[in-house]
C-alpha cells in the first residue's frame, strides 16, 4: 500500500488549486485511524477532502456531494479515480444519484457507466453517503481491493447525535467506579481519539476506564482484567456490554481466561459464550490482548459494527521489556491506539473513580492540547486546573506512539514543533522556579517529550540546549564542582557510572 504522502502526490498531480461550488456547504471531515489522511484543508484547518485504505482497497471522502458532479473539479475527480483503481482498465461504476459524473469521467475517455448497485466486475464505484442499504456490500468491495469514490454532508444528521449519549447509556445509575477491594493496581488509559471518552477518573485526571466509537462499531477499554471480576462493577459491566452490542441482541462472547465476567453479566441477565478466540458470529468480544496475532481481524470487526470489551494493564510488560515503550509495541495499544485509547506503564492507585457529570468539561488530551496552543497564541486565558499538569506527560507518552506516515499522529508533531519554534522555551532558576500546572511548565514537559520522540528537531536545537542548560544553571552561577565518591566496599552491590555527568 502506498504511503499518504506518495498517495497524496497522485492525488493532486497537476491541480494547483481548488474551485469548489460556492452554493454547496460541506461538513467537515474527521479522520479516525491510522490510514487516513487530508487531501483539502481549508484556510480554518478543516479538513473537506480526505483519502484513505481499508484491506485491500482504497477510498477517497468528499465533503459534500455536489463536489463529485463540479466540472471543474475534473483534474482531481480524474486523479481520484485512477488513484483508486487497482485495476488499470477496470470500468467505474457511477450510483444513478451522481449521473452527471459518469459523463465527466466519460468525456475524459474512461470507461464509466451509472451502475445502482456495485458489482464485483468493477475497479471503482462513486456513491454518495445517504445510501444505507449498500453498505455492507461496500465494505466487502473495499476490503477484496475495489476503489470508492463518496461524497456527502452531514451536519443535519451529526445533530441528533453525540458522544455525551454514548457516555450517559455506559454511566447509566452510577456515580462512581469503585474498585479498591479489587487488589489490583490498573494501568493509566491516553484517551486521544477524537471520538474517544474518559468514563473513570482519579483526583489528577489519571483515567481508569474510557470509551469510544470507530467506524460502525465501539470499544470499552479497562486498565485491568481484573477489572471484570470487581462486583461493584457489575451495574457498569453490564452497561457496557449492552452499548456495545448497540441493541442488536447479539452474541456476546467472553474469552475463556475471563470466565469470571460471564457470571457477573449472567446476574444481569445477559448470557454469553465462553469461547478461546473470536467468533465470526459474534456481536460483542470481551478479552485480554496478549499478542500481536488477530490484531487487523480485531480492527475490522470493530469497524465493520462489532464491540470490543478490552481489559489490560501494561506496567508488568513494562517491566519485562525494559527501553521499549509500551505505547508502540505493548500488544494492547498494538490493537487500541487506532481506536484513540493507549494503555501505558504508569499505574493507578485502586479506589472509587469519579464519573464524568453530564454539562460538564472532562479533561481530553487532544482538546486540551488544541486549547494549550489558542493560549500560547493569545497569550491569555486558561484551561481547567490540574489539566496542564496532566498534558506535559500525556503529550510525552503520546509522543512514544510510531507516527512516520500516519497523519493523524505527525500532525501532533508538528503542532508542538511549531509551538516550540514560535515560542522561546522558559527558563527555570531557583528564583524563578517552573510548577508543572502552567503553561510554562506543560512546555517544558511537551518539548521533553518531543526531543525523546525521534521527532526532527533541526530546526530547535539551541533551544532544546538552552532548556536543558538553563535548568540546571544561571548564565550568572559560576559551574559546580561535584565530587562523587565511587569506592565500593561491599560485593553485593556495586556503584557504576551511567557515562555523563552534568554539573
Amino acid at each position: 500500500m502506498a504511503t499518504p504522502s506518495a498517495a497524496f502526490e497522485a492525488l493532486m498531480n497537476g491541480v494547483t488549486s481548488w474551485d469548489v461550488p460556492e452554493d454547496a456547504v460541506p461538513c467537515e471531515l474527521l479522520l479516525i485511524g491510522e490510514a487516513s489522511f487530508p487531501v483539502m484543508v481549508n484556510d480554518m484547518g478543516q479538513v473537506l477532502i480526505a483519502a484513505s485504505s481499508y484491506g485491500r482497497g482504497r477510498l477517497v471522502v468528499m465533503s459534500h456531494e455536489d463536489y463529485l458532479v463540479e466540472a471543474q473539479l475534473t483534474p482531481f475527480l480524474l486523479n481520484a479515480v485512477g488513484w483508486l483503481c487497482s485495476s488499470p482498465g477496470a470500468p467505474i461504476g457511477v450510483h444513478p444519484s451522481l449521473a452527471p459524473l459518469a459523463k465527466i469521467l466519460e468525456g475524459s475517455g474512461m470507461d464509466a457507466k451509472v451502475e445502482p448497485e456495485v458489482k464485483d466486475s468493477l475497479g471503482v464505484y462513486c456513491i454518495d453517503a445517504y445510501n444505507e442499504t449498500m453498505t455492507e456490500k461496500l465494505v466487502k468491495f473495499m476490503k477484496r481491493g475495489g476503489g470508492l469514490l463518496i461524497g456527502g454532508q452531514a451536519w443535519d444528521w451529526a445533530n441528533q447525535d453525540d458522544l455525551s449519549e454514548d457516555r450517559e447509556e455506559l454511566l447509566h445509575g452510577i456515580s462512581e467506579l469503585d474498585i479498591s477491594n479489587s487488589d489490583c493496581f490498573p494501568s493509566q488509559l491516553l484517551v486521544h481519539g477524537a471520538l474517544a471518552f474518559p468514563l473513570g477518573l482519579d483526583s489528577y485526571h489519571g483515567c481508569v476506564i474510557a470509551a469510544a466509537r470507530y467506524g460502525r462499531g465501539r470499544v470499552v477499554v479497562t486498565g485491568h482484567k481484573v477489572l471484570f471480576t470487581v462486583g461493584k462493577l457489575g451495574p457498569f459491566l453490564l452497561n457496557a456490554v449492552r452499548w456495545l452490542d448497540g441493541g442488536r441482541r447479539g452474541k456476546i462472547v467472553v474469552q475463556t481466561e475471563l470466565r469470571t465476567l460471564s457470571g457477573l453479566l449472567a446476574v444481569g441477565g445477559i448470557d454469553t459464550s465462553i469461547e478461546p478466540n473470536l467468533t465470526s458470529d459474534a456481536s460483542v468480544y470481551c478479552f485480554e490482548p496478549v499478542s500481536e496475532v488477530g490484531v487487523k481481524e480485531l480492527q475490522e470487526f470493530v469497524a465493520e459494527g462489532g464491540g470490543l470489551f478490552v481489559g489490560a494493564q501494561a506496567w508488568w510488560w513494562a517491566f519485562k521489556n525494559p527501553g521499549v515503550s509500551p505505547l508502540a509495541r505493548f500488544p494492547g495499544n498494538l490493537l487500541l491506539n487506532p481506536f484513540g485509547i493507549s494503555i501505558t506503564s504508569q499505574s493507578l492507585n485502586p479506589g472509587p473513580f469519579r464519573t464524568p457529570k453530564a454539562g460538564i468539561r472532562t479533561y481530553h488530551f487532544r482538546s486540551t492540547l488544541a486549547e494549550f496552543q489558542v493560549i500560547m497564541g493569545r497569550k491569555r486565558g486558561n484551561v481547567e486546573k490540574g489539566w496542564l499538569a496532566k498534558l506535559g506527560p500525556d503529550g510525552a507518552a503520546f509522543l512514544q506512539i510510531p507516527a512516520e506516515e500516519i497523519p493523524a499522529y505527525m500532525s501532533v508533531h508538528r503542532l508542538l514543533r511549531k509551538l516550540l519554534s514560535r515560542y522561546r522555551l522558559p527558563v527555570a532558576t531557583r528564583e524563578n522556579p517552573v510548577i508543572n500546572d502552567c503553561c510554562r511548565g506543560a512546555m517544558l514537559s511537551l518539548a521533553t517529550g518531543l526531543a525523546h520522540s525521534g521527532s526532527d528537531l533541526s530546526l530547535l536545537v539551541p533551544e532544546i540546549e538552552d532548556m536543558y542548560s538553563s535548568t540546571y544553571l544561571r548564565p550568572s552561577e559560576s559551574p559546580i564542582t561535584v565530587e562523587v565518591n565511587c569506592t565500593n566496599p561491599g560485593t553485593r552491590y556495586c556503584w557504576m557510572s551511567t557515562g555523563s555527568l552534568t554539573a
